[in-house]
């Protein structure tokens, strides 16, 4: 009996040392959960300065490749523009049965009729007078391979303006600056496209002096360019489209080509014509040869402050209507 007792003694004290070296074991080795945080911290930095480093390269590479974008603007800021449709001015049957009318209503300060009656006194500026003008626009026009076409035209034309002398039809000028005056963006437009040429013959300073005649003719230049530049910053995709085209031949004051920039920038910009953004697109890209860096820093510049005016002034004229 008391070997078992002393059996079961030493058992029990075995059974303890086991236990306690046991114990004394687990407490000293580093937990295993500590070791896979450390493990995953680690990767999860390793993988966020990665990420910085990528995220660094291509910030860098688009400051480098990227150069002045377009002028900053949104299909939604455009969309504010309200777009404006230019008065209908051709007439149906003979402009003789109207003109009175017309007049009539532009000395009662119609403005749109100032307009209209402008636009049909130019459209009949080249129409032959009388019958034998007739007869020899005809003929020539007979030369030409589409001659059929080209000689119903003429009949055409003479036919609308029929009653109507050459003293009225010198008009035009009179009435498209009126209405020009009075702030038609269409009158505006149209005295943009008259040459200086047909503006000295028409209004009767062909045959000035010199030096009277050179005065004449670029006081109206420069009354063209003003009524030019008003109709762009009211949103005038052909006025826009003329000053480029002036600037650009760099006979209309200093800094064509930066000017021609700008305005060409403003086209892109605003039009929604397909074919007039690739044209000016591809004009965009020969002028930057043309011009140093702080030019077209110079002529963006530009273009951001026409910009705003006409966003300001929240009318487009689309050069298809």
């Amino acid at each position: 009996m008391t070997l078992n007792k002393d059996k079961l003694s030493i058992l029990f004290i075995i059974l303890i040392v086991c236990l306690i070296t046991f114990i004394l074991n687990l407490t000293d080795s580093p937990p295993l959960a500590d070791s896979s945080n450390i493990e995953l911290t680690y990767s999860a930095t390793h993988s966020t300065k990665e990420i910085d480093k990528k995220e660094e390269v291509t910030t860098s590479s688009t400051k480098i490749l990227d150069p002045k974008p377009f002028i900053e603007g949104t299909d939604r800021q455009n969309s504010q523009l309200t777009i404006i449709h230019r008065p209908v001015w051709k007439l149906e049957g003979n402009l003789i049965d109207q003109l009175e009318t017309l007049k009539l209503a532009a000395d009662n300060g119609d403005n749109e009729a100032n307009y209209i009656i402008a636009m049909n006194l130019r459209y009949c500026y080249s129409s032959p007078a009388d019958d034998i003008a007739l007869e020899h626009k005809l003929e020539q026009a007979n030369e030409f391979s589409d001659s059929e076409l080209a000689m119903g035209r003429i009949t055409e034309k003479y036919e609308y303006c029929s009653g109507i002398g050459k003293r009225q039809r010198n008009q035009f000028y009179r009435y498209s600056e009126t209405a020009a005056i009075n702030g038609s963006v269409a009158a505006q437009e149209s005295i943009g496209s008259i040459t200086a040429n047909l503006f000295m013959e028409s209004q009767g300073y062909k045959d000035l002096e010199r030096d009277e005649f050179i005065f004449v003719r670029d006081n109206f230049i420069e009354q063209k360019i003003r009524f030019l530049e008003e109709a762009a910053q009211n949103g005038s995709i052909k006025a826009l489209i003329r000053l480029s085209s002036l600037n650009h031949s760099q006979n209309y004051g200093p800094n064509g080509y930066v000017k021609s920039f700008a305005f060409n920038q403003l086209i892109l910009e605003l039009t929604k014509s397909n074919e007039i953004y690739n044209r000016f697109s591809w004009l965009q890209q020969r002028m930057h040869t043309k011009l140093t860096s702080d030019e077209i820093d110079n002529a963006y510049e530009m273009s951001e402050k026409w910009l705003k005016i006409i966003r300001t002034n929240g009318t487009l004229y689309l050069n298809e209507n």
